[in-house]
């Protein structure tokens, strides 16, 4: 599924209501039958803002049908032409977090890497009309999600670390009825009792995450790619980092076991110290 969102102006919208379920209830909702969406959102700040305007670039989700344990992909960017920082976690090969890389992009433009100066402000009458920008950025969000969610008739919205995607839920005025809305870093964290949280970078080395573009998979599963989505699978991109929420969540819904000894071991061995 491709979803090519068009510019529209901002919609009057309503508070979205709670988003959370409650914990006890997660792991049987996450292992019933019902369509489960798992997703994850990138996000750009407008360069010289000091960080406080900012708007989704990217989403990629994943759509599970437990009845024939078939996927279908989605995924787009937002672009506008507004210049963002994009801040990216750079890892190690066992998914350690080594520091973090700051760059500039226009997406419009399709200018990309470009050099970022923390001391650079932007003029404040250009401020306003980049806040501007950011709703209709919000409001395309929305479309998409609808798009996914409610169209497709999906029980669970599955993230990882969800905090930036509840507040974009919220800035798009995108309430999800009808629909739970899972954290799965935090899910797994609870399940095992567990003192700190652990990356996805983490998680998803210690599952054997892998993809060779045309496959993803991990110790106990493997599904196909269209070749219309291979060039988006890369960690830290939307698509990329929803296939690996995905293949975290199937490991622990149905290898619980199996994760828990691997995170054990990491723990113990000095591995998970610290909060990711």
């Amino acid at each position: 599924m491709t979803f090519v969102q068009q510019d529209k102006p901002l919609l009057e919208t309503g508070r979205p209501r709670n988003l959370f379920s409650p914990a006890a209830e997660i792991l049987h909702l996450m292992q019933s039958a019902g369509r489960h969406v798992y997703m994850d959102i990138e996000f750009g700040y407008v360069y010289g803002t000091s960080r406080e305007v900012m708007m989704p670039i990217e989403i990629g989700a994943v759509l599970h049908r437990p009845e024939d344990e078939s996927l279908s992909y989605a995924a787009e960017q937002f672009r506008y032409d507004l210049d963002l920082e994009i801040w990216k976690k750079v890892t190690d090969p066992c998914g350690r977090t080594a520091g973090v890389e700051t760059t500039v992009s226009n997406l419009s433009r399709g200018e990309c890497g470009m050099p970022y100066d923390h001391s650079y402000r932007l003029p404040d009458d250009e401020v306003e009309t980049a806040e501007m920008t950011a709703q209709k950025a919000f409001s395309d969000l929305r479309d998409f999600l609808e798009s996914i969610v409610s169209k497709e008739g999906a029980t669970a919205i599955i993230v990882f670390a969800a905090s930036m995607e509840r507040r974009a839920f919220r800035a798009a005025g995108f309430s999800p009825d009808g629909c739970a809305f899972v954290d799965l870093q935090r899910e797994i964290r609870r399940r095992l009792k567990m003192k700190q949280f652990l990356s996805l970078d983490r998680l998803a080395c210690l599952i054997g995450f892998s993809t060779d573009g045309a496959i993803i998979s991990s110790a106990h599963f493997q599904y196909p790619v269209p070749q219309g989505y291979r060039h988006l699978l890369g960690a830290h991109r939307g698509l990329g980092d929803a296939v690996r929420t995905f293949l975290v969540a199937r490991e622990f819904q149905e290898h619980l076991p199996y994760l828990g000894e691997r995170i054990r071991t990491l723990v113990e061995t000095g591995g998970g110290n610290g909060e990711e």
